[in-house]
């Protein structure tokens, strides 16, 4: 699965879960968990990407530390972190006792594929409507210093893509709307990096307004 509908599975299962849990994960994390798994690719070629961190033997132990660690938020974060392995075992495979054992589970739906298409686009629907009902919109559309977080977000996004596009020799442009399939997911991803682009200016806005006010109220020196 691309990091669309990672990111978007993520926010809406590591959400539901934190409204479970009665803890409130912030939006980027919320997005971020679902992408952290991928993060091999930026230890290529050192670490094969779709191994270690594609394994529930790894994955799992790092959850179990996690929510011992941060309680709550930790076990919503880890929600979204399992939901990479979930998502990617519907539409491909995943080693999940990987490094003991090389076998692979997985339905194989196809990437890029009809099934594949529908499950980012249309969970990237379901986090609109999701923002616009739990209020993470206004982080969008109102300056604070929450949103410049989403800053990592999405330079973690558009690295790992333009890394993983690199290593294996992918022209973006040609290959992004080479078919319908691709340039619904395509047009998602700039969606995506758009709002979250909007979302880090809200932040600058805060942070900025902030140094300025503070610039005021500092005594001014003999």
């Amino acid at each position: 699965m691309f990091l669309l509908g990672h990111s978007s599975w993520s926010y809406l299962i590591s959400k539901a879960t934190g409204q479970k849990l009665h803890v409130n994960l912030p939006l980027y994390l919320a997005l971020l968990s679902g992408v952290a798994p991928d993060f091999d690719i930026y230890f290529q070629p050192y670490l094969q990407h779709h191994t270690y961190t594609h394994s529930i033997l790894i994955l799992g132990p790092v959850c179990i530390l996690l929510a011992y660690k941060y309680k709550r938020l930790g076990a919503a974060f880890s929600a979204g972190l399992l939901s990479h392995l979930l998502t990617d075992s519907l539409v491909g495979n995943i080693p999940p006792f990987y490094p003991v054992s090389d076998y692979a589970v997985g339905l194989n739906l196809g990437v890029p594929s009809p099934a594949d298409t529908i499950l980012e686009t249309g969970a990237l629907l379901l986090v609109v409507v999701y923002v616009l009902k739990n209020g993470d919109f206004q982080q969008f559309t109102r300056p604070g210093k929450d949103s410049l977080s989403m800053a990592v977000t999405l330079a973690s996004i558009v690295t790992l893509t333009l890394l993983f596009a690199g290593d294996n020799n992918i022209s973006l442009t040609a290959f992004a709307f080479s078919r319908r399939a691709l340039t619904l997911i395509s047009l998602g991803h700039i969606f995506q990096a758009a709002a979250l682009a909007l979302g880090t200016v809200q932040g600058l806005r805060a942070y900025l307004a902030t140094e300025r006010s503070t610039a005021k109220t500092e005594p001014v020196g003999m």
